[in-house]
C-alpha cells in the first residue's frame, strides 16, 4: 500500500471518528417525540427540547443544564440527581416527575405543573417559581433559601425538613402543610395561611408572620424567637416547649393556645407528625416544658388563653 493509500485511509477514519463523537445522544425522531427513552447519564446541556414528549423518559443523573424545556412533557420522567441549572422549564408539565436530589439551581419552572412532584433533597435555589402548580408535591429537605413563592396555592405540600431561609411567602396558602424542622428563620409569611400546619421543631427565628392565620397548627419545641407575630391569629395553636423569647405579640390572638406543659402532653394529630413521633426520650425531655416569653412583647389587644397567667419575663408595650 503505497504513502498516498495509508494516509487516504488514516484520514477516512480520522473522519469517522470525528463524526462518532458529533453524533447526537439523542434518539432520531427526539425530538419531538422522546416518550420512555433512555437518557440516563446523557450530557445534553445546550439542547433544544422545548414542547418534546418525554413523558416516561429516563434522565437519571443526566446533564441537562441550560437546555430549553420550555412546555415540555416531562409526566412521570425519572429525573433523579439530574443537572437542570439555568434549564428553561416554563410552562413544562413534570406531573409526577422523580426530581429527587436534582439540581434545579437558577432553573426557571414559571407556570411549571409539578403537581405530585417528587422533589426530595432537590436544590431550588435560585430557581422561578411564580405561577408553578406544586399540589402535593414533596419538598422535603430541599434547599429552596430566599425562593419567591408568594400568593402560591401551596395546600397539600411536603415542606418538612426543608431550607427557606429569607423565602418569600407572603399570602400564600401553606393550610394544613408539613414544615416540621424546615429552617425558616428571616422567611416572610405576611398574611399567610399556615392554619393546622405541622411547624413542629422549625426554626421561624426573625420571620415576619404578621397578620398570618395560624389558627390549629403545632408549633411544638419550635423557634420563635424575634419571630414577628404581630396580629398574628394563633387560637388553639400548640406552643409547648417553643421559644418566644423576644417575639412580637402584639395584637396577637392566643385564645385556646396550649402554652403550659402538662403530663401526659396531648400533642393532637401532630403526635403522627413523623420529626415527633421518631424523637427518643432523651431529644423530648428538653421540649417538654412551658413556651418560653422571656422578653416576648404583647399589649392590651394580646388575647391569651383563658386563666393564664402572663410570666412577668413577657414585656407589656403598646
Amino acid at each position: 500500500m503505497t504513502n498516498i493509500q495509508v494516509r487516504t485511509w488514516f484520514e477516512l477514519l480520522l473522519l469517522v471518528a470525528l463524526l462518532g463523537a458529533c453524533a447526537s445522544p439523542l434518539p432520531q425522531g427526539c425530538p419531538p417525540s422522546c416518550v420512555d427513552v433512555n437518557l440516563a447519564g446523557k450530557a445534553l446541556s445546550g439542547s433544544n427540547l422545548a414542547q418534546a414528549m418525554l413523558t416516561e423518559a429516563n434522565l437519571t443523573k443526566a446533564n441537562l443544564s441550560g437546555v430549553n424545556l420550555s412546555d415540555a412533557d416531562l409526566s412521570g420522567a425519572v429525573l433523579t440527581e439530574a443537572n437542570l441549572r439555568d434549564a428553561n422549564l416554563m410552562g413544562a408539565l413534570m406531573i409526577g416527575a422523580d426530581l429527587q436530589k436534582a439540581n434545579l439551581g437558577n432553573a426557571d419552572l414559571q407556570k411549571a405543573n409539578l403537581s405530585g412532584a417528587n422533589l426530595i433533597g432537590a436544590n431550588l435555589t435560585g430557581a422561578k417559581l411564580k405561577g408553578a402548580l406544586l399540589g402535593n408535591a414533596d419538598l422535603s429537605d430541599a434547599q429552596m433559601n430566599g425562593i419567591d413563592l408568594s400568593d402560591s396555592n401551596l395546600a397539600a405540600v411536603e415542606f418538612s425538613g426543608a431550607r427557606l431561609s429569607a423565602a418569600n411567602l407572603e399570602k400564600s396558602n401553606l393550610s394544613g402543610d408539613a414544615l416540621s424542622a424546615a429552617e425558616m428563620s428571616g422567611a416572610l409569611l405576611m398574611n399567610s395561611n399556615l392554619a393546622g400546619a405541622w411547624l413542629n421543631l422549625t426554626n421561624l427565628s426573625g420571620a415576619n408572620v404578621s397578620g398570618a392565620n395560624l389558627n390549629g397548627a403545632s408549633l411544638y419545641g419550635a423557634n420563635l424567637a424575634g419571630t414577628n407575630l404581630n396580629q398574628a391569629r394563633l387560637r388553639g395553636v400548640m406552643l409547648v416547649g417553643a421559644h418566644m423569647n423576644g417575639a412580637d405579640l402584639r395584637g396577637a390572638d392566643l385564645t385556646g393556645a396550649v402554652l403550659i406543659y402538662s403530663e401526659p402532653l396531648d400533642l393532637g394529630n401532630s403526635a403522627l407528625d413523623p420529626k415527633v413521633s421518631t424523637l427518643n426520650a432523651a431529644k423530648r425531655a428538653p421540649l417538654n416544658r412551658n413556651a418560653d416569653f422571656n422578653g416576648a412583647r404583647y399589649n392590651k389587644s394580646t388575647l391569651w388563653p383563658e386563666g393564664f397567667q402572663v410570666p412577668p419575663e413577657a414585656v407589656l408595650q403598646e
